[in-house]
């Protein structure tokens, strides 16, 4: 604008329109909201110059044109009025200040002569319009919009309104601009923030890649890009995504890490932006056939660890070009992409880890199966979880022709109807035939079934995989879907390894299928070793052994001869009717007596033929043997005795495979024999033992009785003296009354006395009579003890029963003796100072109850310690026989007792078995 220009506008400017530009001056500084500032403009404006109607365009950012209605305000200005007063306003006041960028004045439309021709009475009526005025909206050279102001009446407007509306719009003009340049920022900010979510939240590789092309051409109207990867073992490039007007297409051209544009842009890492890549000696040329590149944006796809590619968009559809606006806004862009994809290949290495995970699962949830119907229905069920399919089939073919538990199909359908499931089935059959057929070892995939030759009713996709089993194909696995969506390349990938896995299963179980009666035998060999090394009764274990060798091998007849150590006898000792006891004197004769003479085995298909061959033992069995295998027992190399199976029921000959189970079995018989011959050897010699135990018990016993009754004698001569010298008195002195109170005195002295003899004849003679034992409640025990003892002011009895006691192996009249002992000793021992007697049972680790009876009082004297448990020891008046009757009892219960003193006191400690039922204990050694 000219100075001569300005100059009129201030002196036609009034207070209010000043006012307005530095208010408007005042919100270009604060106000960045493009709508409130529109707004603004266009209310003043028409304000200020009194107009009716008004409109504030704005040009389009990519195409530069008048396309944009901002703001509108006035009478009939609906949307419908509006595009109509700009098809026919375009071509007059709006079109010629838009081609000259001035503004006009017009102060009465239909007479005006720069539109002569172009408007008519009948437009200016349409219209309403007479007065307008219209003035670009500039930024130096650069249009950023334009506003329009009309009135019906002519002559509205003057020249003062036109000096001040340019005024007004050039401050405007850069007003809009600023808050422009801000939105335009915040729109890409959003868009960036919004691409960046888009290209991160997929994890697949090649959507990550597709979506960055896609957007990257969508945010900046371009006609193509493409993303360039650099491949680390040869350091080229690669194009891993290409979209041109919205389309992927593939280019197999490969540039090396130093070629062309992206070349250089990998390099060095950085951006290059070209508006004419002809004059550009570093472009490569052309790779896509057809299209023609006039300006290219390349970006780096970079981490701080690594660079991966670039990013490259071809031909801005702008005849302005790049901007370095876009090359900062993909740039920003390129640093997502750049997380995206090392997300995707982090995912994709984690898809690869997971898929090895999932075929390792399968894998050993094959490999504890050598069924066939469990290998299909487990691979079937986990290929069809791992891979989200509804449906899916497994198909066998046989192998072998001699082997029909090979051919195998397992379906699962889409429909529970029938009729479906027989159609799926043949279809499904058909297709694995084909794939067969052609000897097919890739999968097939199927995204579009009604293409395919093969109709499956239902189904959306199909995949199929080959199953080989070792270096022929087996069969296939088919997996179908029902969702519009085709099979990934790790879905494939995936269905591929599962069907190896199922072809090593398919492969072990065809091997299971040729040798199913080794492996038979084998199986029910380890049972019969564990059968046999379970038990120690020596009958139970031959037994055992006969079943297991004739179920092993299918015959008829099994018996075990075994060598008397004492006689040097081989014996038959058992056979299928059970026990037998035919006996070879040495040197033995028959082939059973060469082999464990030679500690070799036999096989004979003929004994009749054979020379080793014993007619007398025949005889004795009354068995006619045709054919038998025959194998020593040993044990640490020493025969032991021999195992001989006869005829095979049959009637097939012994193989050598035969031979060979029966040696192994034999082994596991050998150990159970010998160890059930030791069992009964060292029961025999426990027996032993325990006898002599209870007669060295019983001779100690007798002998300490023998000590004993001596002292009773004494003291049972001085009872029985005391008794008949009371009874001589009684018989010297008349029956007079006055003598009663006498007499009655000393008849209940012969009372008492003659009680204490009594008692301890019983006390003598209840320790060498074994109790009957039961199950006994030790708290009752202890309570009857406690009132049966003699129980001082001075002296209190704490009980602390920790725990639910089970009943003990006890006798209950001996038990509650063994308590009054030991509780009436705790008294006695406190008796004259007072103090406590401490009762307390519990529970051991062991499973033993354990009571403890305790007092405070000044301990055993250390003179007494080893012998206190002998007869007549004790440590106050009396015989001395109560803790060795406490003693004698718990051994009988066969527990234990002990004590620890001090001079703080003394504790006896209690230990006695819980009482188990001998009828369950002899059923579960039966079971075992």
């Amino acid at each position: 604008m000219t100075l001569d220009v300005l100059s009129r506008a201030k002196e036609s400017l009034t207070t209010e329109r000043l006012k307005s530009l530095y208010e408007l001056i005042g919100l270009m500084n604060s106000v960045y909201q493009l709508p409130e500032l529109l707004e603004f403009v266009m209310d003043r404006a028409l304000s200020l110059t009194r107009g009716r109607r008004g409109l504030l365009m704005l040009n389009d950012d990519n195409d530069h044109q008048l396309q944009h209605i901002a703001v509108k305000r006035g009478p009939d200005l609906d949307d419908q009025h509006v595009e109509k007063a700009l098809n026919i306003v375009s071509t007059t006041v709006i079109k010629d200040v838009l081609d000259k960028g001035e503004p006009r004045l017009i102060m009465d439309l239909p007479g005006e002569p720069r539109y002569e021709g172009l408007t008519s009475l009948a437009t200016a009526k349409f219209k309403n319009v007479r007065s307008v005025l219209a003035v670009p909206l500039k930024l130096d050279q650069e249009l950023v919009g334009l506003i329009y102001i009309d009135h019906p009446q002519q002559s509205i407007f003057g020249q003062a309104d036109l000096d001040f509306l340019s005024a007004f719009a050039s401050q405007a003009a850069l007003a809009i601009h600023r808050a422009q340049a801000h939105q335009r920022q915040l729109d890409e900010l959003t868009l960036l923030n919004r691409l960046s979510r888009s290209v991160v939240e997929v994890l697949d590789l090649d959507e990550v890649l597709t979506r960055i092309v896609h957007e990257a051409t969508q945010m900046l109207h371009v006609e193509t890009g493409s993303v360039l990867l650099l491949e680390p073992r040869d350091s080229s490039l690669y194009f891993a995504t290409s979209i041109s007007n919205g389309k992927r297409i593939d280019i197999p051209t490969r540039l090396r890490s130093d070629e062309g544009l992206a070349g250089w842009v990998v390099t060095t890492g950085e951006t290059v932006c070209i508006s004419d890549v002809t004059r550009d000696s570093r472009w490569f040329g052309e790779v896509e056939g057809g299209f023609i590149t006039r300006s290219l944006l390349a970006v780096p796809l970079q981490s701080e660890r690594r660079r991966l590619g670039v990013l490259q968009i071809l031909n801005k559809k702008s005849p302005s070009g790049f901007s370095r606006s876009d090359e900062a806004l993909l740039a920003a862009f390129a640093a997502s992409s750049t997380i995206a994809i090392e997300n995707a290949r982090l995912y994709e290495e984690a898809s690869q880890a997971r898929r090895l995970r999932a075929l390792n699962q399968i894998a050993l949830a094959l490999s504890k199966t050598l069924d066939f119907n469990k290998i299909l229905s487990i691979g079937l069920e986990k290929t069809l979880s791992e891979l989200n399919a509804e449906a899916g089939a497994i198909h066998l073919v046989s192998l072998h022709p001699q082997t029909e538990s090979l051919a195998s199909h397992i379906t699962r359908s889409l429909k529970p109807h029938p009729l479906l499931k027989r159609k799926h089935k043949k279809a499904l059959i058909e297709l694995s035939n084909r794939l067969l057929a052609q000897h097919e070892t890739g999968p097939w995939v199927i995204n579009d079934p009604t293409q395919a030759e093969v109709q499956v009713p239902g189904a959306v996709a199909i995949a199929l995989a080959s199953i080989e089993a070792g270096d022929k194909l087996a069969g296939s696995l088919a997996v179908i879907s029902t969702t519009a969506r085709p099979f990934s390349k790790e879905a494939i990938h995936l269905l591929t390894g599962i069907a190896h896995v199922i072809g090593l299963a398919v492969q072990n179980a065809t091997h299971y299928s040729q040798m199913q009666a080794k492996t038979l035998h084998l199986t029910y060999l380890n049972e019969i070793g564990s059968a046999l090394t379970s038990s120690l009764e020596l009958d139970r274990v031959l037994r055992v052994n006969i079943e297991g060798v004739n179920s092993v091998l299918k015959t008829e007849r099994t018996s075990v001869f075994l060598i008397d150590d004492e006689t040097n006898e081989l014996v038959l000792r058992y056979t299928n009717e059970g026990d037998a006891d035919i006996r070879l004197s040495y040197p033995w004769q028959g082939i059973a007596g060469w082999v464990a003479a030679h500690d070799e085995p036999a096989l004979v298909n003929d004994t009749l033929a054979d020379p080793r061959h014993s007619r007398e033992v025949a005889a004795q069995t009354g068995y006619q043997t045709r054919s038998l295998l025959c194998v020593p027992l040993k044990v640490n190399g020493e025969v032991i005795g021999v195992v001989e199976a006869l005829n095979r029921i049959d009637g097939q000959e012994f193989s050598s495979q035969d031979l060979k189970l029966i040696i192994e079995f034999t082994q596991w018989a050998a150990i159970a024999i010998h160890n059930a011959r030791l069992f009964d050897q060292l029961v025999q010699a426990y027996q032993h033992l325990a006898d002599e135990q209870r007669r060295r018990i019983t001779a100690e016993t007798r002998g300490a009785m023998a000590a004993v009754i001596l002292d009773m004698a004494h003291t049972m001569n001085n009872i029985v003296g005391a008794v008949r010298v009371w009874a001589l008195t009684l018989e010297q002195h008349p029956l007079s009354a006055p003598q009663a109170p006498i007499y009655k005195k000393l008849i209940s002295q012969i009372r008492e006395n003659a009680e204490e003899a009594i008692d301890l004849i019983h006390r003598l003679r209840d320790p060498l009579e074994p109790p009957e034992l039961g199950p006994t409640d030790v708290y009752l025990c202890l309570d009857e003890a406690i009132q049966s003892c003699w129980q001082p002011g001075n002296i209190a009895i704490d009980k602390d029963y920790r725990a639910a006691l089970p009943p003990v192996k006890a006798n209950a009249h001996c038990l509650q003796a063994v308590f009054h002992n030991l509780l009436s000793n705790a008294i006695q021992a406190i008796a004259e100072t007072g103090g406590r007697v401490g009762i307390v049972t519990r529970i051991t680790r062991r499973q033993q109850v354990e009571i403890t009876i305790s007092d405070n009082g000044p301990g055993i004297p250390p003179e007494l310690k080893l012998d206190i448990f002998k007869p007549g020891v004790s440590t106050k008046s009396g015989l001395g026989f109560g803790l060795w009757l406490v003693e004698t009892f718990i051994h009988q219960f066969e527990g234990s007792i002990s004590f620890t003193t001090s001079e703080e006191g003394t504790i006896f400690t209690v230990l006695l078995h819980p009482w188990q039922d001998k009828s369950l204990d002899s059923t579960i050694g039966e079971t075992v």
